[in-house]
């Protein structure tokens, strides 16, 4: 993804079932995959992200559920159907507040093996990442495979050697049995603001895309829950740092909200085991929220959004992981669990609308992915977090188009 002055500004969506949320591959129902996908293709987005558990699809060391990766090829045909690309997230164990680890990945403590260097645990990875990359190789609305969201949460590497091995190992899985296919790899903040051992430039260099994760409220030096300017920022800090010369993609960011006609209210959550205070936004606060990152995002040059999330889930869900007692996860949706649209949904209906008039007039020139490093990689991983907040509060105390 070069930088191209004229590409088009992509919109995607974080997926999850409505009603089944993360229980979507062991309560599956296709016909509400594609009601759903239906949907999400009149909101006007161009792609929605997907996620294959691991504790679903690796039951066992050396063996992929052969009915969860039908299954996956399933929703993307039935994304297809809707008109949209798919980006399958492949190894997937954070999630929404939760690690779900297949249970034969620990031992009789609870404690897991070692994602990155154990060999039963590597080579499981790597058979998945195969599995359902071969299955899927194709199609043609696989729009990239996601190597894994955030897997650092799960389980940091030990060292940044690990982590590059890791990840090198499973895109050259994917490019040997789906040539062509773009590569991603889901990194979050701590990327850019700790030394988690899964560094931008690392990333960067085996993957073929540059992306991010970026949450004010997952950031205690964000100026308010409601900060449109970190988002924008930590894209263009992310193209800096991967200095590959791509277009940045910004693959989550969102908020979650209060219920319908309710003000704004603080709440204290409960954020991997560890209380956290979490802001439910007004659902208008939300759509001003969104409106003002899109366009950060675009006079920053992003390759594109992709919103967390669809939807809001089914109260029937509350009793169970996670989302009885990580309350925010309940409500990051631009739609409500029964189906309504919040006003956010609107933001990027109309995006979408401005978006293909000014390319149906020739007039979508892109901007340029501004300058915000100013150091070597190296030298900013030497201080990650002061970096971060150093040229953080250069770019929201200066113009920096």
């Amino acid at each position: 993804m070069s930088l191209d002055p004229r590409g088009t500004f992509e919109l995607g969506i974080n997926y999850w079932p409505r009603r089944s949320a993360m229980y979507m591959w062991l309560e599956f129902d296709i016909g509400e995959v594609r009601d759903e996908m239906a949907q999400i293709a009149g909101l006007g987005f161009d792609v929605v992200r997907v996620f294959t558990l691991a504790q679903d699809f690796l039951p066992q060391p050396h063996c992929v559920a052969g009915n969860m990766v039908a299954n996956l090829l399933k929703v993307v045909r039935a994304a297809k159907d809707a008109g949209l690309k798919v980006v399958p997230t492949l190894v997937v164990i954070n999630m929404s507040g939760k690690f779900w680890w297949p249970p034969w990945m620990l031992d009789a403590r609870g404690q897991p093996g070692d994602l990155f260097s154990d060999p039963t645990i590597l080579r499981s990875q790597s058979l998945l990442v195969e599995t359902c990359a071969r299955a899927l190789s194709g199609e043609d609305a696989v729009r990239a495979f996601d190597l894994a969201n955030e897997i650092d949460d799960a389980q940091r590497p030990n060292t940044r050697d690990a982590g590059w091995l890791w990840a090198s190992l499973l895109a050259n899985t994917v490019r040997r049995v789906a040539p062509g296919t773009p590569i991603q790899i889901g990194a979050h903040l701590p990327s850019l603001t700790t030394e988690n051992y899964m560094r931008v430039d690392d990333i960067g260099a085996v993957a073929d895309e540059d992306l991010m994760h970026a949450y004010p409220l997952y950031y205690a030096g964000a100026r308010s829950f409601l900060d449109s300017e970190l988002v924008p920022f930590s894209c263009a800090l992310t193209a800096g740092l991967a200095g590959r010369g791509r277009r940045p993609l910004m693959q989550e960011f969102g908020l979650c909200t209060a219920p319908p006609g309710a003000p704004g209210q603080t709440i204290t959550d409960d954020f991997l085991g560890r209380p956290l205070r979490q802001y439910l936004a007004s659902e208008e606060e939300a759509a001003t929220y969104y409106d003002a990152v899109l366009q950060g995002l675009v006079s920053i040059g992003a390759a594109g959004a992709y919103a967390w999330c669809y939807g809001d889930y089914d109260s029937r869900l509350f009793d169970r992981a996670p989302l009885a007692t990580a309350v925010r996860e309940r409500t990051f949706g631009l739609v409500r669990a029964d189906g309504s649209e919040k006003p956010a949904a609107a933001v990027f209906r109309n995006f979408r609308k401005r978006r293909d008039a000014e390319a149906g007039a020739g007039s979508q020139a892109r901007a340029p992915v501004p300058r915000v490093l100013d150091v070597s990689a190296d030298e900013y991983y030497r201080a990650p977090q002061a970096n971060f907040e150093r040229l953080y509060a250069n770019w929201v105390s200066r113009d920096h188009s």
